[in-house]
């Protein structure tokens, strides 16, 4: 029995970018939300607030052509993310912006002349010194004004509150059971969104969908996201797709107990350019596909404990040098292991792998690159995204990484207006998903990364007016 009892129009679950945005856009269209937060404290923790703020799509401008955005995006993910819901995304990625916008949040271009990084949360979030810095970030100042902008226009925004149980009825999904330290509330409403993010807070879900190892990999997010809206679609009878992929970069091991070496610096560029190596020495994923693929890759190879980043000095002084607070000089200068040598088979010794093995690794690498087989290596080396670069100028290095994992990419599949689907595409009536907690909207067999802040932007819009028009209908 609950010791309270509600009713709105629309219940929220996750009081994030995707779930803030369909509460606003609920009470714009004349509608009735409850927010729900599970966290309790004023600048409650979540993968929005820590993010670095930067809105693409598919690594494009958010106000680029959408027929270019949505050709790339089925393109990049080889075809998992539906023409449909590309081009939803793509229709609306300026509209969503333009939305955040006139709610007062502020962009600043960071590098246009890549052009996708044109529209960065202002002021940006990434520092020149080690360790994680969010407080006053972009981000932060977002989610500090859409919290003001729900709850001034009389939103309802209960935190402490974690769903349990979702409501049904004869006409679908009616609301829901959330649980708090006084007991059970009880919230009825013709829809729910689920906007809790997806589940990499839970290692028994991690080690259901994703690697049996969830302990080798660093939360590189706040880890709050415990998967609760994926179990209640998945316990309503919603599909779930693309689980086993997880958006991740590759950090030093020695982040998983040195806060100075998260969220920067990656390892990501020196690996794609050089190679990445297990415990056997030996290739194990293909380098040159892309950073999500890599970590990907990691994640789920038994022998990849700890994995080791192999590269040359032409390598350290070149990839090593690119991006945020990165490796060269970072890693060492915070404490990062980096092993160093004159000589391939000094170098296995020192990181502890198989000398001969490395060493015959390196070699068959360079001789492919040089003779441009490295399609024949096993596993074959691609430079789709990254160029790989021979290890050939002493000094050599080995790094040993991990995952540091910010988000799971799979999850609740859904329809262009946010609405969950069974595995027959039919939908649930009356229960909704936007954010992290959806699947098919990246990843996939070629795990692409198309944007976590806009697509649940965008699908907290939808999910929205979806539910407005149902109710208009």
């Amino acid at each position: 029995m609950a010791h309270e009892e509600l009713t709105c129009d629309a219940v929220v679950v996750g009081g994030g970018l995707a779930g803030l945005t369909a509460g606003i856009r609920l009470l714009e269209l004349g509608l009735t939300p409850i927010v729900l937060e599970a966290l309790t404290d004023k600048a409650f923790a979540n993968n929005t607030r820590w993010s670095g703020g930067v809105f693409h799509l598919a690594f494009r401008s958010v106000v680029a052509d959408p027929a270019e955005l949505a050709e790339r995006t089925v393109r990049m993910s080889d075809g998992f993310v539906t023409r449909e819901l590309a081009d939803v995304m793509a229709r609306d990625c300026e509209r969503s912006i333009r939305w955040l916008q006139g709610h007062g949040v502020e962009f600043v271009a960071m590098e246009p002349d890549e052009g996708w990084r044109d529209y960065v949360l202002s002021p940006l979030g990434y520092h020149d010194k080690p360790g994680l810095h969010w407080e006053d970030s972009g981000s932060d100042r977002m989610m500090r004004i859409l919290v003001e902008r729900y709850t001034s226009k009389g939103g309802t925004l209960r935190q402490g509150l974690k769903a349990r149980e979702l409501l049904s009825g004869p006409e679908g999904c009616t609301g829901l059971i959330a649980e708090t330290t006084a007991g059970n509330v009880k919230i009825s409403a013709s829809a729910v969104i689920l906007a809790d993010g997806g589940f990499q807070g839970n290692p028994e879900m991690l080690r259901r969908f994703v690697t049996p190892h969830p302990e080798r990999m660093l939360q590189r997010g706040p880890g709050t996201s415990a998967g609760d809206g994926v179990r209640l679609a998945e316990e309503a009878g919603a599909e779930l797709i693309g689980m086993e992929y997880i958006y991740a970069h590759t950090l030093s091991a020695d982040a998983l107990h040195n806060d100075a070496l998260w969220p920067f610096p990656f390892l990501d560029f020196v690996s794609a350019a050089g190679m990445m190596v297990d415990t056997e020495g030996r290739r194990f994923v293909d380098e040159g596909q892309n950073f999500v693929y890599l970590s990907n890759g990691v994640a789920h190879h038994e022998a990849a404990n700890p994995p080791f980043a192999v590269f040359d000095d032409a390598i350290w002084q070149e990839a090593g040098r690119h991006f945020f607070w990165p490796p060269n000089p970072n890693l060492p200068e915070s404490g990062g292991t980096l092993h160093q040598a004159g000589d391939i088979a000094t170098l296995a010794g020192l990181a502890g792998l198989p000398p001969e093995t490395l060493s015959a690794t390196v070699s068959q690498y360079n001789a492919a690159l040089a003779d441009g087989t490295l399609g024949s290596l096993s596993p074959a080396r691609s430079n789709a995204k990254e160029d790989a670069r021979p290890i050939t100028k002493p000094p050599f290095y080995a790094a040993p990484a991990c995952v540091g994992l910010t988000h799971t990419m799979g999850g609740v599949k859904i329809d262009t207006d946010g609405r969950a689907l069974r595995a027959d595409n039919s939908a649930i009536p009356g229960l909704y998903a936007a954010g992290d907690v959806t699947g098919g909207l990246e990843g996939g067999p070629a795990i692409a990364y198309i944007g976590g802040l806009q697509q649940a932007l965008i699908f907290g819009l939808r999910t929205a007016e979806a539910i407005k028009e149902a109710r208009s209908a």
